[in-house]
């Protein structure tokens, strides 16, 4: 499958770099907070990796973060129509509290911003040039916008080119299991997550309705690497729509990952997030077969309680962008 080829020369390097590393151990950064940015699943609660221990009580851990993704996603059958030809940005702010020694509270607000983007060009030359499909964009004048999705005839949702708006919305309770110890090497929490019909769904930046999750970050630890770990499930209310019958289905997920601790301040990690389609059989495979999504990237410390996060995201399946890049800060303000 010429999905599995973007990542090959990513990995390689990832793996020289790793191995080629000295350096001591340094704190858990936790995994890569990267999330789908698929748009159809935009509306629904999807696994979002957090770190397995909770911050101090009293402290508050704040993430800003930009996502800049490129979506080309053209499919039909008898029943279904769905089109998504866009890039996407999204500023995606994270805000967590040490309520008590076991239990903190968290706040996930993205603000999504969609458009035609630049970038199809550049695309169809780097897909020609490593020899892979270029999906189908080739049908369509470059760099234009299109995003609606269809059941026999009736419209689900149509959306514009639009400026930054907020999507749904995530408040979560996340409580102590496992107690971090200083020579311990398991870390374990249950996190209870809560999406809230805060977008407009006729744009597409919302479900209108409830979903619920739960989940169980888990983190081990040898030496200087770090293993992280998150099943869980989504319980997804019926979406809203401008007229199509769509029901939901809820959706099952694990998350597994690596970290290395290149040095005191830099740690490389590779990871992979993989759930259930939220959607209805619709027939169509490329989305009834759910995503799976590679992460690739790094934490760096910059100074004390300021950390830098990258990541590049590479999808495994059709059900997702086909990359998304991510940037963010995340400071920590102690109590």
């Amino acid at each position: 499958m010429h999905r599995f080829n973007h990542p090959t020369g990513i990995i390689c390097i990832v793996i020289v770099l790793i191995l080629s590393a000295s350096g001591s151990a340094i704190a858990d950064f936790g995994p890569l907070q990267t999330t789908n940015r698929f748009p159809l699943h935009l509306l629904f609660l999807k696994p979002r990796p957090v770190r397995a221990s909770l911050p101090s009580q009293g402290d508050l851990e704040t993430t800003l973060a930009l996502e800049y993704s490129n979506t080309y996603f053209d499919y039909q059958n008898s029943h279904w129509n769905a089109l998504m030809d866009m890039e996407m940005l999204v500023a995606d702010l994270s805000l967590v509290y040490g309520f008590t020694s076991k239990l903190a509270l968290r706040l996930d607000l993205p603000f999504v911003s969609m458009g035609g983007g630049f970038l199809d060009g550049f695309l169809e030359n780097f897909h020609d040039a490593i020899g892979t499909s270029n999906y189908g964009r080739e049908n369509r004048p470059k760099n234009t916008f299109g995003y609606q999705v269809t059941k026999d005839g009736r419209l689900w949702l149509q959306a514009d080119e639009g400026s930054m708006q907020m999507a749904d919305i995530t408040v979560s309770t996340q409580i102590e299991l496992i107690k971090p110890r200083d020579n311990g090497k398991a870390v374990g929490s249950l996190l209870l997550s809560l999406k809230l019909p805060t977008g407009d769904s006729d744009r597409g930046l919302g479900s209108g309705q409830l979903d619920a999750g739960i989940y169980l970050p888990m983190r081990w630890s040898s030496g200087r690497w770090w293993f992280f770990v998150m099943p869980g499930a989504a319980f997804i209310g019926k979406p809203d729509t401008q007229g199509a019958d769509i029901t939901s289905r809820n959706s099952f997920s694990l998350f597994g990952g690596v970290a290395y601790d290149y040095n005191q301040t830099t740690a490389w990690l590779v990871q992979l997030n993989y759930y259930t389609s939220p959607i209805e059989e619709t027939g169509l495979s490329e989305l009834d077969r759910g995503a799976l999504e590679l992460d690739i990237g790094f934490h760096h410390r910059l100074t004390e309680g300021l950390i830098l996060e990258f990541a590049f995201c590479e999808d495994l399946t059709l059900a997702l962008p086909d990359f998304n890049l991510r940037l963010g800060l995340r400071w920590t303000w102690p109590s």
